[in-house]
């Protein structure tokens, strides 16, 4: 049995689509696409004809059950021919937005699942898991979690505050308490595209865990496309689910219509996919030339001497190269489990900014000194305890700055296990990172700097000679 994970995955992969196609036949609004007399054999054939011109350009599709039960016993001998009508290998998320507990639940399950055969369910969370436990009880099957819904009123109920100090939405109660329900084989989220801030909101609470979004809003309802990819997609470009049913499926050319809207959510999909890191030599030349790389003769802050000076506050003043070293940040955090971002302050804050939005992550920092004033926090920005976070710095030396950091963030409850850096100096910053539970995760060393260039004669071999005992001596 392929489950409704695997389908979805294979048919966002084979077909390059994230677009889902609603099945929504409604008649009375758009009466010249249907017959005088709309039975099961007109539902089954309205729907048959869809699915065929537009089976090789979507990921899933939706059949919304109330515009098929309006039409009693046809209506639901249609629903289930229809679903039947999808090719084996292309998931149906069947739109019944279902919520009861008990045997209740149980008989809408088993009307989903075995009488329709359909892959996935909406549901709605209000009475809790007891009522969405049944639908998780069939193996392969996933169930999509009513989280922010598009309708205008939504937020009335969804946004209410919630947890002991009124900080969080419901609609974030609702996915911290439903991803505990089971994985990302079996639970997914619905979020409305025309929130993008509740979009933005659930992924940065889902982490890197695979769970899937189903954003339903655009098109008649007004949602943002481009906007509702940027908050929704997940760093691979991927975990989104865009349905769309009337701009689609009452168009003139309902192939033309399916195919202009894939194309254009992979054009947004291709600017939101996370930046290839560049090459390191081409980083590091690049750096030497806007000047945060220089040699000569130094004081360091510690009061050292140093040949070598590295000036990374300068990135902030060129964006393509900001742009280029905060892909390489990306590259190093991409196999890294993480929910936020922390960064060092202060040098590190415009890097550690640029590098949170390449990743779509959100980003906190602990403050040097804490306020006398306002709210007299520790760690400015929106985190909860318990969290993973991934520590952001310009460059290390013996680690110092970057463990201040770290005990700040640890003592607020976060758990901190990675730090990433540009520039690791090789004076004894990992070992120390180390000594204190962290990995250190550097683009490149003050070595490859310095071989780098030296190959292509921005240095002399004297210069570089000069790093390299500098180097030793003070390892």
């Amino acid at each position: 049995m392929s489950t409704f994970l695997a389908k979805l995955t294979a048919a966002v992969r084979r077909n390059n689509s994230l677009l889902c196609v609603g099945l929504d036949p409604d008649p009375y609004q758009f009466p010249a696409h249907f017959p005088a007399v709309v039975d099961a054999e007109a539902l089954v054939s309205w729907g048959r004809r869809l699915i065929e011109q537009t089976a090789d350009l979507v990921c899933c599709y939706k059949p919304n059950a109330a515009f098929y039960e309006q039409f009693g016993a046809a209506g639901w001998e249609a629903l289930r021919q229809t679903i039947a009508a999808v090719p084996h290998d292309i998931p149906v998320i069947l739109d019944a937005k279902r919520g009861d507990i008990g045997s209740t639940a149980t008989a809408y399950a088993r009307a989903a699942f075995e009488v329709l055969g359909a892959d996935a369910v909406t549901v709605s969370p209000y009475l809790g898991r007891d009522a969405v436990a049944p639908f998780l009880a069939y193996p392969g099957k996933a169930v999509f979690v009513l989280a922010h819904t598009s309708n205008p009123s939504a937020a009335a109920i969804q946004e209410l505050p919630t947890g002991e100090d009124c900080g969080q939405p419901l609609y974030a109660r609702v996915v911290q308490e439903a991803s505990a329900w089971g994985g990302p084989e079996q639970v997914a989220f619905v979020v409305g595209a025309t929130q993008p801030p509740a979009l933005a909101h659930v992924r940065s609470l889902l982490g890197d865990a695979a769970y899937w979004i189903l954003a339903p809003g655009v098109g008649a309802q007004g949602g943002d496309l481009a906007a509702a990819l940027a908050a929704g997609l997940d760093r691979r470009g991927s975990g989104l689910i865009v349905p769309v049913s009337r701009h689609v499926i009452y168009a003139a050319d309902p192939r033309s219509a399916a195919s202009a809207l894939r194309n254009d959510i992979n054009r947004h999909r291709a600017a939101h996919s996370l930046p290839s890191a560049p090459p390191v030599s081409s980083l590091i030349l690049a750096l030497h030339a806007a000047g945060c790389v220089q040699f000569g003769d130094f004081t360091l802050a510690s009061g050292k001497r140093s040949p070598i000076y590295l000036d990374l506050r300068r990135l902030s003043g060129d964006p393509a190269l900001l742009r280029q070293a905060a892909a390489a940040y990306a590259a190093l955090l991409a196999p890294l489990q993480y929910e936020r971002l922390a960064a060092v302050p202060y040098a590190a804050l415009p890097i550690a900014t640029a590098v949170a939005l390449a990743v779509n992550k959100p980003l906190i920092y602990p403050r040097k000194e804490v306020k006398a004033h306002g709210t007299g926090q520790a760690i400015e920005g929106i985190y909860a305890a318990g969290e993973r976070v991934a520590v952001v710095e310009d460059l290390v030396t013996t680690g110092g700055s970057v463990l201040t950091a770290v005990n700040t963030l640890r003592a607020a409850g976060l758990a901190v296990n990675d730090v990433v850096v540009l520039v690791d100096r090789e004076q004894g910053g990992a070992q120390a990172l180390a000594a204190a539970g962290c990995r250190l995760h550097a683009a490149f060393t003050l070595s490859q700097i310095v071989d780098t260039l030296e190959a292509v004669g921005r240095v002399s071999a004297q210069q570089a000679a000069d790093v390299r005992r500098y180097l030793r001596e003070s390892a």
